[in-house]
C-alpha cells in the first residue's frame, strides 16, 4: 500500500498546464505522477499532520491533498462506519475513532430526561384533573426524584456514567 506524506504546492520546471496547481510530497513525489499508481479498489485516505481524516475516496482523482498526506488502505481494513466527520484519525498506521463521550452522555441524559418528563407531565395533568391513582402518585414522586438525579448527574466520568435507575412503568 502506498503512503505519501505532506503534499505542498510547488511550481514545476516543466509546467505542462500553465493554470494547473501542482503538489509534491515531502519526498519530492508529484501528485499527478503518483495518482495512477494507486490500486483502483483501495481506499485513499487523506489526513492532516495531526492525523485528522479529511477524506476517504476510492478514486484518487477526487482528491487534491494540499497540506495533506494520502495513504492507501485495503477495503477490509476500513471500518464501514468511517465518515470524515472530525472523529476519525490516522495514527500509527491505523484508523482510529475518537469519540466525544461527554457529548454522548449529554445526549443520553437529555433523552432520559425527555422520556421521564413526558410521563411526569401526563401524571401531573391527571393529578390536576383529580384522576390519579395512589400507585400513580407514587410513580410521579419517583419520576420527579429520578429527573432531579438526572439533572444533577456528574457526566465527567463518561463513558462510565453511573446512571440512576428507573423502572419505566406505563
Amino acid at each position: 500500500m502506498k503512503h505519501f506524506k505532506n503534499f505542498k504546492l510547488y511550481e514545476p520546471d516543466d509546467k505542462k498546464l500553465p493554470t494547473a496547481l501542482y503538489l509534491r510530497d515531502e519526498n519530492g513525489n508529484d501528485w499527478y505522477s503518483v495518482i495512477d499508481g494507486f490500486t483502483p479498489d483501495t481506499f485513499k485516505i487523506s489526513y492532516r499532520d495531526d492525523g485528522l481524516i479529511i477524506g476517504c475516496e476510492l478514486d484518487a482523482t477526487g482528491i487534491f491533498p494540499v497540506n495533506l498526506s494520502v495513504v492507501e488502505i485495503a477495503p477490509a481494513d476500513v471500518p464501514a462506519e468511517l465518515i470524515p466527520d472530525g472523529s476519525w484519525f490516522y495514527k500509527d498506521g491505523e484508523l482510529q475513532q475518537i469519540r466525544d463521550y461527554l457529548a454522548d452522555a449529554e445526549t443520553e441524559r437529555n433523552n432520559r430526561m425527555a422520556e421521564v418528563t413526558t410521563r411526569i407531565d401526563w401524571l401531573d395533568a391527571a393529578q390536576k384533573d383529580g384522576d390519579i391513582s395512589a400507585e400513580e402518585v407514587t410513580e410521579l414522586a419517583a419520576l420527579r426524584a429520578n429527573r432531579i438525579k438526572l439533572r444533577r448527574l456528574d457526566l465527567s466520568s463518561a463513558p462510565d456514567v453511573n446512571w440512576p435507575e428507573y423502572l419505566n412503568q406505563k
